[in-house]
C-alpha cells in the first residue's frame, strides 16, 4: 500500500472519495523543491469515516510529468503516518527495472532487475538521497534500446531517505511505488495539520533510452537549475586538494594558482583546511574563522590576489557537521545530533551531524557560510557532508516527535540553502557527498553541479558518467583530471586517457603542476583549449550513447549542438584479436556535409580513418568511423563540424 497509517497505536484503513477537482493558475504553494513553470491539476478527497482529506497535485511540464500528495487531519485526534509515497503507479506490460546504484567511490552502477511478483525494492536509510542508491530509476520494455522502444523515467526532489518498489501483479500490472523511506519515519499529523510528500517526476518516451535522457535533460534545465545559470557555461575548475592536501600558505596557493592558470584553468578552488585548527579531518569542523598562519591576509586577500591573476575564487565548506574538537561542540554539544538512548557518540570521519531541525542551527550555518560568502571574492561553494544519520536523536524533537527527524533534517538543509542561493544568487552550490552521495533532482533546485564520485580513475569514472548521463546533462556532472597512479585505486591511465574522459563532463583539473614533465604540461594546455572551444556542445548539447562499457570494450558517447558534435570513445581493454565495429554516429543531418577533426592527439597521432575528412552525415551515421585501435585505455575525441554551403 503506498499508505500506511496509524490512530491511538492502531493501524486503520482508508477509503477516499473523490470530491472534485480543478486547475491551478499558479503552482501550489510548498515549502518542498518542486518544479518551475508547470501547470497543476489538483484532485480532492475525502475519507469521512477517518476524518482524513487527500489532495493529488499533478504537474505537467513539456518533457515530463510530476505527482506530490497532500494529506490533511481533519479529525480531533492525531494520526500517525508510518508511510506515505509520492505516487503510486500501475503499468500494464513486461518490464525490466533500471537502477542506478553502487556506494562510495563506486557510484551510479547501472544495474537491470526484470521486473516480477517478488517485490524488488531500492532504499536509503541513511537520511540523504545516497551514493548506494539514487532515486532516480527507469522502467524499460523488453524490446527497448538506446533509440527505439518504450522506458518510463522516474525521478524524486527529494535529497533524504527515499524508497522505490516495483512489482508484477497477477493481472500483468507493474505497480511502482516511490517516495520517502518508511524506515524511522514516524510522522505525527495533529488535528488541522497537514503532511506535504516530495514531488516525484515522471517521463515517458518510445525513444528508447535517449528518448528518456532527453526528457530529463530538458526538464532539469529548464524547470530545476536556477534561471540565472541557465545557458551559462560552467568554467575549468582547479581544484588544490591533491595539489597541496591540508599542508598549505597563502604563498603556496598563489604559486599553485599562478600555474594552474597558465594551463588554462578559470576558478581555483581551495579545499579543506582553511579554518579553525584543522590540519587534518580530526578537529574544527563548526568554527569558520580563518587559520590566519596559513592565510595571513585572510580570504580576501587570497581571492584578490587569485582574481588579480585572472582566476575566479571557490572554497570548500562542511556546515552540516561539527567536530567534537572545535569551539562549536564545546559550546553547543545539544546542537549535535545523539543517540536518543544516550550510548557514547559514534563518530564517522571524526565528526557528528549537527541537528538541522533546530532554529539556532540553521541560523549559524547560514550566517556563519554568509559571513565568509560576504567577506571575500567567492564565487564557488563546494558543499561537503561526509556523515550521514547514524544515530537518530535530536536533542530538539520532543519524544512524539523524535520520528519526523529525517524529514525535518532535509527541510532544515533546504531552507538553509534557500537562504544561501536567495542572498548569493551568482555563486556556484556544487552538491558534494562523500562525492556523490548528493546526486538529486532535490539539490539541483539549488546546487548548480555536483561532485560525481571521490573516486577519480578515469576507467571508472567512464561507468559512473555512463549511468549519470541517463538522468543528467553533462553541465550539471563535476569531472576532473587527476594523478596518475589514481590514489584510489592505483591504476595508471595515459593523461590523454584522463582528459577524454574528464572532457565529456563539467572539465576540472587536480595535478600538481610542478610535478609534471614539460610534455603533460603542453599536452594540458592544449586540452584545456580545445575544452573551451568544444565547451558549449558538451555542456549545452543533446546527448547520444554509441557504445555501451557493459555491452563492449569501447564505451563511446556524443552530444550535438548548433551545428557541431563533439565525439568521445575510449577502449576499456584489449584483445590481441579484437576488431570493435565501427563507430556510427547518431543526430547529425544526413543531407549536410561534416568536417571531422580529431582532437587532443598526442605522441600516437590521429587514430580514426576520417581525421581532416569532410564526409556526409549520411556515411557518418550508417557507415560510421573506424579507429584503429593499439592498447588498452586509448581514447578519441572528435570534433565535428557541419560545413556552410
Amino acid at each position: 500500500s503506498p499508505m500506511e497509517l496509524l490512530q491511538n497505536g492502531a493501524p486503520i484503513s482508508t477509503e477516499f472519495h473523490y470530491t472534485g477537482c480543478e486547475a491551478l493558475k499558479s503552482a501550489h504553494p510548498s515549502a518542498l523543491p518542486a518544479s518551475r513553470g508547470q501547470t497543476v491539476l489538483a484532485v480532492y478527497l475525502e475519507d469521512s469515516a477517518a476524518k482524513l482529506r487527500l489532495t493529488l497535485l499533478y504537474g505537467v511540464l513539456p518533457t515530463v510529468f510530476t505527482r506530490r500528495a497532500i494529506l490533511e487531519n481533519c479529525g480531533d485526534t492525531p494520526v500517525s503516518i508510518r508511510k506515505l509515497m509520492s505516487t503510486s503507479t500501475d503499468i500494464p506490460g513486461d518490464w525490466t527495472l533500471h537502477t542506478f546504484s553502487g556506494g562510495w567511490i563506486a557510484e551510479m552502477q547501472h544495474t537491470e532487475t526484470p521486473v516480477t511478483m517478488a517485490r524488488t525494492c531500492l532504499e536509503s536509510t541513511t537520511g540523504a538521497s545516497s551514493s548506494r542508491a539514487n532515486p532516480g530509476f527507469l522502467l524499460a520494455a523488453p524490446d527497448a534500446a538506446e533509440t527505439a522502444g518504450e522506458v518510463c523515467g522516474f525521478n524524486l526532489l527529494y535529497s533524504g531517505s527515499h524508497y522505490l518498489s516495483a512489482q508484477k501483479s497477477l493481472q500483468g500490472l507493474t505497480r511502482v511505488m516511490h517516495g520517502i523511506s518508511p524506515a524511522n519515519f514516524n510522522w505525527e499529523l495533529a488535528p488541522g495539520e497537514r503532511f506535504e510528500t516530495p514531488e516525484a517526476v515522471m517521463a515517458w518516451s518510445d525513444a528508447g533510452f535517449g528518448g528518456i535522457t532527453d526528457c530529463f535533460g530538458r526538464y532539469v534545465n529548464e524547470a530545476l537549475i536556477p534561471p540565472y545559470w541557465k545557458n551559462r557555461p560552467r568554467p575549468i575548475v582547479y581544484n588544490s586538494w591533491e595539489g597541496c592536501m591540508f599542508d598549505f600558505t597563502e604563498a603556496k596557493l598563489l604559486r599553485l594558482g599562478k600555474l594552474a592558470k597558465q594551463l588554462g584553468c578559470e576558478l581555483f578552488v581551495l579545499d579543506d583546511g582553511w579554518f579553525g585548527k584543522r590540519d587534518s579531518d580530526t578537529s574544527s569542523l563548526g568554527d569558520y574563522s580563518v587559520n590566519t598562519k596559513k592565510l595571513p591576509n585572510g580570504l580576501k586577500g587570497l581571492g584578490e590576489k587569485l582574481n588579480a591573476m585572472g582566476l575566479q575564487f571557490g572554497l570548500w565548506f562542511e556546515p552540516e557537521s561539527v567536530s567534537p574538537d572545535s569551539e562549536l561542540y564545546r559550546r553547543h554539544p545539544d546542537w549535535a545530533l545523539h543517540d536518543s538512548l544516550g550510548r557514547t557518540d559514534l563518530l564517522g570521519r571524526h565528526q557528528l551531524l549537527l541537528d538541522l531541525t533546530k532554529p539556532e542551527v540553521r541560523d549559524y550555518i547560514v550566517e556563519s557560510v554568509g559571513g565568509i560568502l560576504d567577506s571575500a571574492p567567492i564565487s564557488y561553494v563546494k558543499w561537503d557532508c561526509n556523515r550521514k544519520i547514524s544515530d537518530p536523536g535530536s536533542p530538539w524533537l520532543d519524544a512524539c516527535h523524535q520520528g519526523n527527524l529525517s524529514i525535518d533534517y532535509v527541510r532544515g538543509y533546504e531552507s538553509i540553502l534557500d537562504t544561501l542561493a536567495a542572498e548569493f544568487p551568482a555563486v556556484t552550490f556544487q552538491a558534494c557527498s562523500s562525492g556523490g552521495g548528493r546526486a538529486d533532482y532535490g539539490t539541483m533546485r539549488r546546487h548548480h553541479e555536483f561532485w560525481t564520485s571521490d573516486n577519480t580513475d578515469a576507467c571508472e569514472r567512464v561507468f559512473m558518467q555512463w549511468g549519470i548521463g541517463h538522468l543528467f546533462p553533462a553541465i550539471t556532472m563535476a569531472a576532473h583530471v587527476t594523478a596518475s597512479p589514481n590514489h584510489q585505486t592505483g591504476r595508471v591511465t595515459p593523461l590523454k586517457f584522463r582528459f577524454d574522459v574528464a572532457m565529456s563532463g563539467r572539465l576540472g583539473f587536480e595535478l600538481q603542476p610542478r610535478d609534471m614533465t614539460k610534455e603533460e604540461v603542453e599536452f594540458s594546455k592544449r586540452a584545456l583549449a580545445e575544452y573551451k572551444r568544444i565547451r558549449p556542445v558538451v555542456q549545452f548539447g543533446d546527448l547520444y550513447r554509441l557504445s555501451s562499457p557493459y555491452e563492449s570494450r569501447v564505451a563511446a558517447l556524443m552530444y550535438v549542438h548548433e551545428k557541431r558534435a563533439v565525439v568521445f570513445a575510449w577502449l576499456m581493454d584489449k584483445w590481441l584479436a579484437d576488431s570493435p565495429p565501427p563507430l556510427r554516429l547518431k543526430g547529425l543531418n544526413p543531407a549536410a556535409r561534416y568536417l571531422v577533426r580529431e582532437i587532443n592527439l598526442d605522441e600516437n597521432g590521429p587514430l580514426a580513418n576520417v581525421h581532416e575528412r569532410v564526409l556526409g552525415g549520411d556515411y557518418l551515421m550508417d557507415f560510421g568511423i573506424r579507429i584503429n585501435w593499439k592498447n588498452a585505455f586509448q581514447s578519441v575525441c572528435m570534433e565535428v563540424t557541419e560545413m556552410v554551403r
